[in-house]
């Protein structure tokens, strides 16, 4: 594999006490080699990565690089030894927090210095918060301990903080000791995507930023849909995949790609969305059946069926 570019530009004294600079990757959806993606449809993930990594190295003065979820494509150890390696060849810091593919253990077991899972990190006048989009769907495990459930249900949830997740979300969030706090998660609260929007799990994120003035904005992933919307007055910037994603207002397939930030000291952020254009993976359209899907209109086993009979 390629070794990343340098990152480029000496950041500048003056520039570095207004502006934090930050690359976002969500769904990287790694997978050993030869191994069919989940839902059977995706680029090669490491090759998407490689791409994407090269363009991320063109960026001027990046001080993190946050993963917001999936990072593993069917939550198993040996993919996230291939993640690791992938992302520590990032010379930034790396954060990641866990996605739905994202099975608790050995997510919580793969990284650790140079790329953390933390909860929160401080940056100047800015807390960023890292939270977990599927705490309310853990068990109780024989020693106590809160553990995913059994089977592969967690690879399919749309979002759920649970009580537990959702009192800690609105401690730190009260950011008495930052002027600005900034949330990182995998499941976007209100997607504007039919197929990810979960009532409920908007009803929480409702109830966790109640009369949290601090709380400046939402970095996600998951629809592989990528946009940016306002929830509660917020911008939620929606990064897109490694894996697969989609253009629902052209109804084409869009390459692999990432998102930067620009967070200022008076509490704004921007963000602008990058593509890794390029011949391996076209624009091409997709069909009435795969809108339908997005629009909930479609379940996936009905959209397998159709797959199906197509082929046959």
């Amino acid at each position: 594999m390629r070794g990343p570019r340098r990152y480029s530009g000496v950041r500048d004294a003056a520039r570095m006490s207004t502006v934090l600079r930050v690359g976002q990757l969500s769904d990287t959806h790694f997978r050993e080699a030869g191994a069919q993606p989940e839902g059977t449809h995706g680029y090669d993930t490491s090759e998407a990565f490689d791409a994407v990594l090269d363009h991320l190295g063109r960026q001027p003065d990046l001080d993190l690089v946050v993963v917001t979820g999936d990072i593993a494509d069917h939550g198993r150890a040996e993919q996230y030894e291939i993640a690791a390696e992938a992302l520590g060849r990032i010379p930034l810091p790396v954060a990641v927090c866990p996605g739905n593919h994202d099975f608790d253990g050995p997510f919580r077991s793969a990284f650790g210095t140079a790329i953390s899972a933390p909860r929160v990190t401080k940056h100047g006048p800015w807390t960023f918060v890292y939270a977990d989009s599927n705490a309310g769907a853990m068990v109780a495990g024989g020693d106590g301990r809160l553990v995913d459930p059994p089977g592969e249900d967690r690879l399919h949830l749309t979002g759920t903080l649970g009580a537990a997740e959702s009192d800690w979300l609105r401690a730190v969030t009260a950011g008495h000791d930052s002027d600005h706090v900034f949330v990182w998660v995998h499941h976007p609260p209100d997607a504007d995507v039919p197929l990810a929007h979960d009532a409920t799990y908007t009803a929480e994120w409702e109830r966790v930023i109640a009369d949290r003035p601090k709380i400046r904005g939402f970095g996600a992933g998951h629809t592989h849909v990528p946009s940016s919307y306002r929830f509660a007055d917020r911008p939620v910037f929606v990064a897109p995949s490694l894996k697969n994603n989609f253009d629902l207002d052209a109804s084409t397939w869009l390459p692999p790609g990432y998102r930067t930030y620009d967070f200022h000291d008076d509490g704004t952020v921007t963000s602008d969305l990058h593509f890794v254009d390029d011949d391996r993976w076209p624009r091409t359209p997709f069909g009435r059946a795969l809108r339908s899907l997005f629009m909930g209109e479609l379940s996936y086993s009905e959209l397998a069926e159709i797959v199906a009979r197509r082929s046959r």
